[in-house]
Formats: structure tokens, sequence, C-alpha cells
């Protein structure tokens, strides 16, 4: 279970979530796109502007039913990035 249980319901929510958070809240990103028990993730990575390090913030896997996001499950523990293989910063 991620450390943050927020739910949301349907496409128009979680739009408003990542438009009011991440996209603008957040001062800059950046990402690798893996895989996790084989299904579809990606490693998100935060930094302070566009020209600074880029540090591990968080393992989200999508679960995709009939080619659709039925679900997304964000671990943002940074430790799980070495469990992946991927660089502790962008």
């Amino acid at each position: 279970m991620p450390p943050l249980p927020h739910w949301y319901r349907g496409r128009a929510a979680v739009l408003d979530f990542a438009v009011q958070v991440p996209m603008t809240r957040c001062p800059s990103w950046r990402y690798l796109v893996t895989t996790a028990n084989t299904q579809p993730a990606v490693a998100f990575y935060l930094g302070e502007h566009a020209d600074a390090p880029h540090l591990p913030f968080s393992i989200t896997v999508l679960t995709v039913v009939a080619d659709r996001i039925a679900a997304i499950d964000a671990f943002t523990d940074p430790a799980h990035f070495a469990y992946f293989g991927l660089p502790d910063r962008l």
C-alpha cells in the first residue's frame, strides 16, 4: 500500500489532481519508463528547477485493463529505485 492512500475516481478527478498538485506545485519533473511485476511503471524524479539535479520521488505503477489505465499506485520511498536498477539522480 502506498504511504499516502488517496483515492480518485474517474478521469476528471485524476486530471484535476494532476493539474492541481504535481503539474502546478512541483517545480521540475523527469522520468524513466520501467516495469513493476510485469506492469507498466514510471520512475519520477523531482528537481528544484529544470537545471538542478532531479532526485527519486516515486515509482508509479499503472494497472491496465482492456487497454485503459484502471489504477495508478505511486510508491514514494526513494529506496525502491535501487531495486529497479534505476539511477539515484537524473
